[in-house]
């Protein structure tokens, strides 16, 4: 079983061969263009893990301040209960970390409330702007602010990603170019050619 290269030792390889003399450039292109190809694959892959991952992350932030909130349903809570909930969705590839306010009204004609919750439209870019938050009961303020700092992190964070698959769909494009362009290329009609040796040659991997 061959020892898999480096990373440093593909860099040299490709180093080696890019002014070598006896070797089969054309396979050399097919194998570059191919390598390209999959990097830039890979990446996209890998993106949709990383918003996986993000996604993960947001939930923590979530789950933390529902914690805070079932602890204080309590008549001990001075502004009992908590109007404001927060929202984690992954679709589609878009993330969207959100809140809601929800209004408790009497059942009629029986015990308990019923819950309407109204969606909290995000003004800011990457944050929701404190007026969409002064509602909130004194307890709740900090945990909102706690929270959603985490959100922007997470929100700035997505879009890098987002920006990173755009560059990598402008990659792809220009790859397809540029293959297209240098199977354009006509080979020298006077001249010495160059040998090309089909043997030994692994064009790093």
């Amino acid at each position: 079983m061959s020892k898999r290269m480096t990373h440093q030792e593909i860099c040299a390889e490709w180093e080696s061969v890019s002014r070598a003399q006896n070797v089969n450039h054309q396979r050399g292109i097919k194998a570059a263009i191919t390598q390209c190809r999959q990097f830039l694959t890979a990446i996209h892959q890998q993106a949709d893990v990383e918003q996986a991952r993000y996604r993960y992350l947001a939930q923590r932030l979530c789950d933390h301040f529902w914690s805070h909130n079932v602890a204080h349903r309590t008549d001990q809570t001075p502004g009992y209960p908590g109007h404001f909930g927060c929202r984690v969705r992954l679709r589609k590839r878009k993330l969207e970390l959100s809140w809601y306010y929800n209004r408790f009204v009497p059942k009629k004609g029986s015990e308990g409330r019923s819950v309407f919750s109204e969606y909290i439209r995000k003004e800011g870019r990457f944050r929701y702007h404190k007026p969409a938050f002064t509602r909130a009961q004194d307890w709740e303020q900090p945990l909102i602010i706690e929270t959603e700092t985490g959100f922007e992190m997470l929100r700035r964070l997505n879009a890098n990603q987002a920006e990173l698959c755009r560059i990598v769909r402008k990659s792809e494009r220009l790859l397809r170019d540029l293959e297209e362009h240098l199977g354009g290329l006509k080979e020298a009609t006077s001249g010495c050619a160059h040998p090309s040796n089909e043997e030994g040659e692994s064009y790093g991997r």
